[in-house]
């Protein structure tokens, strides 16, 4: 909301504030004055300062959850290589899952404020929506990495990439403003309770070793449909005159997309394999 305020609307009789160019140099100027400070909170391995990871006491045995779920060998059964992990099932399984569910988010990003405009939104209003799913999906981040801590992650995985296809879904049974909210909100619950699980399940099935590895080079795919997906909606839009072919197909894909995280087993089968 505060964005659009800032630019103002031409289309509705109202003058420029600040206008696009200025309000945009604004938000760059902003996040580059924080992103130095923010920087040096970010901290590595917890061994580092006297720590384990998720807080564990050497002291502590093992939950018997754990112990289930735990590769022979220990832990360092669980680290894979890159080389490794690329020849994996599972690590295809997360690439093209963690691809097709991400489609949704960068194709609302581009098209979301041009669909509801033609519905005769507002740039206030869509500054509205945008910051109902943002809101809940920062709220839904916490519950998602709560959720991914007490069943397993390819459940929540599953939960959490599907409701984003349920969202446009609905974005489409009426051009109601209600609806668009009801949009917004699962929206925001789907990819706010996605986002930390999409991070953290490449470190359970492969563990910290390389996981900057693991995870940058199975960006690359998913980089493929982050470039097509907006393009195909944009195309698809001026050949038909709507948005409900490219959003439909996008909530397909991404809906197929998320039961590929159904298929990954438990992360103890992805530990054995890599010794």
């Amino acid at each position: 909301p505060v964005m659009a305020w800032a630019i103002g609307s031409i289309e509705a009789g109202e003058p420029e504030r600040f206008g696009w160019r200025a309000t945009a140099l604004g938000i760059g100027v902003f996040l580059m004055t924080l992103a130095f400070p923010i920087s040096r909170l970010v901290r590595n391995r917890p061994e580092e300062y006297g720590q384990r990871p998720d807080g564990d006491s050497p002291e502590r045995p093992p939950t018997a959850a754990q112990r289930a779920e735990a590769p022979p060998g220990g832990d360092e059964g669980r680290d894979f290589t890159w080389q490794q992990a690329l020849r994996t099932r599972t690590f295809w399984l997360i690439t093209v899952g963690h691809a097709c569910s991400t489609t949704v988010i960068v194709t609302v990003a581009v098209h979301l404020g041009l669909m509801l405009g033609d519905r005769g939104f507002s740039l206030q209003m869509v500054g509205w929506v945008v910051s109902t799913y943002t809101a809940v999906g920062a709220f839904f981040t916490l519950v998602g990495g709560y959720v991914g801590d007490r069943v397993p992650i390819r459940i929540a995985l599953f939960g959490f990439s599907a409701t984003q296809s349920v969202a446009i879904a609905i974005l489409f049974l009426n051009e109601t403003t209600y609806i668009a909210f009801v949009f917004a909100v699962l929206m925001g619950i789907g990819f706010g309770g996605r986002i930390p699980l999409t991070t953290a399940v490449r470190g359970v099935y492969f563990g910290r070793r390389a996981f900057a590895s693991i995870t940058g080079i199975s960006m690359l795919p998913m980089n493929l449909f982050l470039i097509t997906a907006p393009l195909f909606a944009g195309y698809m839009f001026d050949y038909t005159g709507s948005y409900a072919v490219p959003f439909t197909t996008v909530a397909v894909v991404s809906f197929l997309g998320s039961t590929l995280f159904l298929f990954l087993g438990k992360p103890s089968a992805a530990g054995q394999r890599a010794g």
